[in-house]
This record gives C-alpha cells, structure tokens and sequence, in this order.
C-alpha cells in the first residue's frame, strides 16, 4: 500500500452517530436555564467541571444537550449565536471544544454533538489522577529548565536573527500564508517538519516514514488504524 494510502490528517470516526442538522428555531432562552437532570448526574459523578449556563460555553453545551439526534455545524452555531446574542470571535469554538472538560464529543468533522450514551473524553482520561512522579522541587526544577531553553532559543535572540522560511519545506509557494518566522534554533527542523506556526510543528511525509521505520511514532496504534482508513478517500 503505498504512503498516501496510510498517512493523512487524522479524523477520528468512533462513536459516530446517525444525526440529523438541528432546527435552532426550536430553541427558546427558556430552554437554555437549566442542564438536563441526566447530565448533571453523570458530571457530578465523574467530579467534572462543566461551563456555567451563563457564558456561551455552557449556553452552546446546553443546546447539544437538549438537541440529542441532531449535530451542530457553522451555520447552526452562527444561526444561534445570533438568535441568543452570544458575543463570539467563532460561533463554531462554543460547540467543538467541550472535550477538553471531559465529556465525549462528536468525531466527525464539521458535525458536533454530545455522544450517547454520556461518556468521558480521552483528554479527560488522561488527565485525571495525573501527578508528577516527583517532588515539587523536582518539578519546579524542569518547569525551570524549560522556560530558560524557551527563553534561550526565543525570546533572547535578536530579532535581526529572525528569518522567513517555508512553512513547508516541499513547497515552493512563496505566497505569505505559506512563510513563517523562525528563530536560527529552527533551522535543524526546517527539512524534515511542516509548521503551521511558528511553534508547532508536524513531520513530513518523509520524516513520518522514518520514524516509522525507527518506531518512534507518537501516534496510538487506534489513530494509525485512522490514518490507513481515510487515507484512501483522498482526491488526488
């Protein structure tokens, strides 16, 4: 199978639903003063710390909730910003993000949804009952440790050091929204990674094959399983 076939953006299909796009119309600001009763149990049960119903957060978890069968995509999130009067750089962020808080969201792009049955999100899991296996010193120490190196490789380097370069480095689009600035520590990065700004980073098709064959890809085998799947569905 070739590379194309088993590399791709991850896009992650579990858990997915049969829904359909909800009818904002429905929705009433009386709808949106309370969490439904199953919902508050299953948070309070897990000790998860849920958005207030007074910012747009809790407002947009609100209405996933009481919309269960139904997914939320821009133009619904827009639609009900504006019906509400919800103050938002991106209407779609109130409705995508509610995983890192912990509980189970839609995997399916451009569709977000409360998965049910209730259910904890991975980062949740991942987090709870994560301690540092160290003392506070010890811990301090590497916190330090890392914002000097940050400090070291950034902040303190003249700008006059700083360069444009691809953010792509088998690109030869020139265009601005395909250049960033980086620091001279970056240049051993610069053939082997794709940025998408000026810190965060992502290995070339190339560089993925590599770590492969060296088995030092960070990907769980669940996510490499997703990867192959979509891969073929790509248009070429």
């Amino acid at each position: 199978m070739s590379f194309l076939k088993r590399i791709s953006v991850i896009l992650l299909f579990e858990n997915k639903m049969n829904t359909i796009p909800v009818v904002v119309s429905t929705l009433n600001v009386e709808d949106l003063t309370k969490y439904p009763d199953s919902f508050i149990e299953f948070a309070d049960g897990n000790n998860l710390k849920y958005p207030k119903l007074t910012t747009g957060n809790g407002q947009a978890l609100c209405a996933m909730l009481l919309t269960s069968g139904h997914h939320w995509s821009r133009p619904e999130c827009d639609e009900f910003v504006k019906k509400f009067n919800i103050s938002t750089r991106d209407s779609i962020q109130l409705f995508n993000k509610h995983e890192q808080w912990g509980i189970k969201t839609s995997g399916e792009r451009g569709k977000n949804y409360i998965v049910e049955p209730y259910t904890l999100s991975n980062k949740h899991k991942m987090r709870k009952n994560f301690t540092y296996d160290g003392t506070d010193e010890q811990k301090n120490t590497e916190i330090d440790k890392i914002k000097s190196t940050i400090k070291a490789d950034y902040v303190d380097i003249a700008n006059s050091e700083w360069q444009l370069g691809h953010k792509n480095p088998n690109s030869t689009d020139n265009a601005m929204s395909n250049l960033v600035l980086q620091p001279p520590i970056q240049a051993k990065y610069r053939d082997k990674y794709i940025f998408l700004d000026t810190l965060t980073k992502i290995p070339t098709p190339k560089t993925f094959q590599e770590m492969n064959d060296a088995n030092q890809l960070p990907y769980t085998k669940e996510q490499l399983i997703n990867l192959r799947d979509y891969a073929p569905s790509l248009e070429l």
